[in-house]
C-alpha cells in the first residue's frame, strides 16, 4: 500500500477518534437521549446494519430529510408527540414522508416486511428525530455491551490510535532468499546440468 493511501486511511481513523472523543459525552445514548453515539441491538437493519455497530449521527432540519436516509429516532407516544419516556430509540430508514411525519422500516424484510408506522405507532414528528446515521463502524459498539461505562468509551478510542498507529506503519520490501536473487548468480556459481529424466519421470521438485 502506497504511503499516501496509508496517510488517508490513518487520517479517516483519526476523524473517527474526534468525533467519538470530542463529539461524543456518552458511548450509548445518555440519560436525556441527547448522545450522537448509538450501538446497533436488533438484527432490524440486516444487511447494512449488523448487531454491535456503532453509528454515528448529525443534527439535521426536518425538512432536509428525505427518503432513503437511515435516522435514529425515538418512538412516538400513542399520540404521535416526543418525548415519549417509555418509547424505544430505533435506527431504521425513511421509506416515506407524509404531512403527519415519516413512514420508516428496517432493510430486513424478514423481520420487518412492513413499515413501522402508522401500524406500530404514529408517523414520526421532528421532535422524535434524534439524527441523521452519517458513519458506522462495524461492531466497534460491541465494546460497549460488554464492558461499563467509561472504560468502554476509553478502549474504542485507544483502538482506533493503534490501527491509526499501524496504518502509517511502512511496510518492509520483501527480501530474496540469502539477500541475491538469481540472475545475480555468477558462472561458476552455477550448478553443473544433471543427467536429462528418463522417459515417463519428472524432475524432483
Amino acid at each position: 500500500m502506497s504511503l499516501s493511501k496509508s496517510v488517508s486511511r490513518a487520517i479517516t481513523y483519526v476523524l473517527i477518534v474526534i468525533v467519538i472523543v470530542a463529539g461524543a459525552q456518552v458511548l450509548v445514548g445518555s440519560a436525556e437521549g441527547s448522545s450522537p453515539v448509538y450501538v446497533v441491538v436488533s438484527k432490524s437493519m440486516v444487511p447494512t446494519l449488523q448487531i454491535g455497530d456503532l453509528v454515528i449521527t448529525e443534527k439535521a432540519s426536518f425538512s432536509s430529510i428525505h427518503v432513503g436516509q437511515v435516522i435514529v429516532y425515538q418512538q412516538p407516544t400513542p399520540s404521535g408527540t416526543c418525548p415519549n419516556p417509555y418509547g424505544l430509540t430505533i435506527v431504521h430508514r425513511v421509506v416515506a414522508i407524509t404531512p403527519s411525519g415519516l413512514i420508516t422500516q428496517g432493510d430486513d424484510r424478514k423481520t420487518n416486511p412492513y413499515p413501522d408506522e402508522p401500524t406500530q405507532w404514529p408517523p414520526v414528528p421532528a421532535e422524535c428525530v434524534k439524527g441523521v446515521v452519517v458513519l458506522a463502524v462495524p461492531y466497534l459498539g460491541l465494546i460497549s455491551m460488554l464492558i461499563p461505562y467509561p472504560w468502554n468509551y476509553a478502549l474504542v478510542g485507544l483502538i482506533l490510535v493503534f490501527v491509526f498507529v499501524s496504518e502509517l506503519r511502512p511496510s518492509e520490501p520483501a527480501k530474496g532468499k540469502s539477500g541475491r536473487t538469481r540472475a545475480a548468480s555468477s558462472e561458476n556459481e552455477r550448478e553443473p546440468p544433471g543427467p536429462s529424466p528418463s522417459p515417463g519421470t519428472f524432475p524432483p521438485s
